[in-house]
């Protein structure tokens, strides 16, 4: 990044996160290293890890541009700042921020790409008492029995993402569901929420059929006629990002011209994904996608975050990059803010309700005490079939809730996405 580019981020980042507003003795508190560690996962390279791949590709550019726009602004402070970070999966994934934190001096971590890994980091972190920030899994268990006592979230959960997805189809009067769930218990879960939300929130929808799939199996000819017969106005697909591409171009293939969409995981947000959801299913990957970020968004401030993005990379900022990269600033300001980088002032100043935190998303926003999850707003995406670049695969078609409708207190507003306190199961 050239010096004018360094220069321009340096004050948007310092503009953004207000850190005009130097807390006394701040610099003082900061004389030795504040580290945040990252657990990326790999890159493989293997044609079949191809959509993987793209969601590590964004999280490793979000980790390079925290480094470098952050960085900038703790050395205008006179603090040693940086991101360290490892590269691991599954089970490994333990061992690495073990090693972030006794060798690296890291005193938080963000990662968890996964249920089983967000699940192993955040049981490791109560233990260790350490803030783990949870930028990839959207599992409702983790807000729920797994919850831990140091854990955040970040990517919003799977309730929140269902509640959005129903809101807009039943706005746009899609009242029959169809519904292919992967025979998992966290695909079981996510079928079991969007029947709630479809009885408690967002009234006049109603199921029409379902099938449950074994992972990477094919519903073939059975499905086909399930779903003809069964007088849907909407797919729902509740599988895996693989999965949903392969349904989709079979259902395709089969002449079915319903609106077809499935959960958003963060492989099936990427650019990558809805490029090959176009090419597999020409009619049916012309679809509405549920996603925590945008990259086109020009408004909230995200458009300069995004074009500088842009600018770095020459590519549309993912999903992963815009998590990986905010999960590390909420740290960071948190550590600033409660001039100390001990995991009891970090967290206390996390949880507190007057603490708020700028997502690029229009208003700041907070954890929420029950569970710990990020307050936000997500977005619906309608893919592009005839797109020219990567960026013209999106087109932001839809917002929720609506945080500038009048006669709403924000926090209230933002609450309609996602589990209130009377139905939370965390025992933190």
């Amino acid at each position: 990044m050239n010096k004018l580019l360094q220069c321009l981020s340096a004050v948007a980042v310092v503009a953004g996160v207000g850190f005009l507003a130097v807390p006394a003795g701040a610099q003082a508190q900061f004389d030795h290293p504040i580290h945040v560690g990252v657990i990326l996962p790999p890159e493989k390279g293997t044609p079949d890890a191809v959509l993987g791949d793209a969601v590590a590709h964004s999280a490793k550019q979000g980790v390079v541009q925290a480094n470098e726009e952050l960085g900038i602004t703790a050395e205008m402070l006179g603090i040693d700042f940086s991101v360290v970070s490892a590269t691991a999966e599954g089970a490994d994934v333990v061992a690495a921020a073990e090693r972030l934190v006794t060798q690296e001096g890291a005193y938080a971590i963000v990662g968890g790409f996964s249920l089983t890994e967000s699940a192993a980091l955040s049981a490791w972190a109560k233990a260790k008492g350490i803030p783990y920030m949870n930028v990839g899994s959207s599992a409702d268990s983790l807000r729920n029995a797994l919850c831990g006592t140091t854990t955040f979230h970040l990517q919003p959960s799977a309730a929140m993402y269902l509640d959005a997805m129903v809101g807009w189809y039943v706005r746009s009067n899609f009242r029959k569901w169809y519904f292919i769930q992967e025979d998992t218990p966290e695909s079981k879960a996510q079928y079991d929420r969007v029947k709630w939300s479809m009885a408690n929130r967002h009234f006049g929808a109603r199921e029409a059929g379902r099938t449950v799939l074994k992972p990477g199996a094919s519903g073939g000819a059975a499905l086909v006629a399930a779903i003809k017969k069964s007088g849907a106005d909407v797919v729902v697909m509740l599988v895996s990002a693989k999965d949903q591409l392969r349904t989709m171009s079979e259902l395709d293939a089969a002449g079915i011209s319903l609106n077809v969409t499935g959960f958003p995981y963060p492989e099936a947000q990427t650019r990558v994904f809805f490029a090959a959801a176009a090419k597999a299913a020409p009619t049916l990957g012309a679809a509405y996608r549920a996603t925590a970020w945008e990259p086109s968004l020009d408004a909230y401030g995200a458009r300069e975050y995004n074009a500088r993005f842009l600018v770095r990379w020459d590519e549309p900022m993912g999903e992963s990059a815009w998590s990986v990269f905010t999960g590390i600033k909420i740290l960071y300001e948190a550590a600033f803010f409660s001039e100390s980088d001990k995991p009891a002032k970090v967290m206390g100043y996390m949880t507190n309700p007057a603490s708020i935190f700028d997502l690029y998303k229009g208003l700041g926003s907070s954890f929420r005490p029950w569970d710990r999850q990020m307050r936000q707003s997500l977005f619906l995406d309608k893919i592009n079939p005839k797109a020219a670049t990567l960026m013209e695969y999106g087109n932001l078609v839809g917002e929720l809730p609506a945080i500038y409708l009048p006669g709403t207190e924000l926090v209230e507003r933002l609450d309609q996405l996602g589990d209130l306190a009377a139905q939370t199961k965390c025992k933190k």
